[in-house]
């Protein structure tokens, strides 16, 4: 049978570090509702208090990146995606932060109806690992990493690379002689 504690975990809405939680994090389920600031300064169109922090980052995040990297409308319908991911992992760095990396979790058998405690440091780490890996996917596909605005350029980052090797090779060969 599965105990009390496995249940309340398994309900919706439960959330220990807000990571698989999309949108701007509820107040009444944030790990630092007591020591915050900004709690209940924001309401959501339900009138549910969200986070002020996040969605004043997501805000200032979004200006920036059109701003500096001057995205034609094409592009914006990625971009929230993209800040959301980032909001995301700043949830997840603090809680990684709070709490370690290590955590435990309930595995249950549904063939002997038994459970058991298990150390799942990985299935978080993994979760981060492609939430940075589809940031990355969309820095790449909006040309704000430094590798694909040179492509953009015209710029062929391997010859670039090639010719300051060459470069500093010859420089090492005239000093032997």
């Amino acid at each position: 049978m599965v105990s009390e504690k496995s249940i309340a975990n398994l309900t919706p809405g439960n959330s220990k570090h807000g990571f698989y939680f999309d949108g701007f994090l509820p107040c009444d389920t944030c790990s630092i509702r007591e020591s915050c600031p900004n709690k209940d300064k924001f309401k959501d169109h339900r009138d549910r208090a969200r986070c002020f922090e996040e969605f004043e980052f997501f805000e200032k995040t979004i200006d920036t990146i059109k701003e500096q990297f001057q995205l034609d409308e094409k592009d914006l319908f990625q971009l929230p995606q993209m800040v959301m991911i980032m909001v995301k992992m700043k949830r997840m760095n603090r809680w990684q932060a709070e709490k370690g990396l290590a955590g435990k979790t309930i595995l249950f058998n549904p063939k002997t109806g038994k459970e058991h405690q298990m150390d799942t440091q990985g299935v978080l780490n993994r979760d981060v690992y492609y939430s940075q890996k589809a940031l990355l996917a969309f820095f790449d596909s909006l040309r704000l990493s430094r590798q694909s605005r040179d492509a953009k350029d015209g710029i062929d980052v391997l010859a670039k690379m090639m010719s300051s090797h060459n470069a500093k090779s010859n420089i090492d060969d005239e000093k032997k002689t």
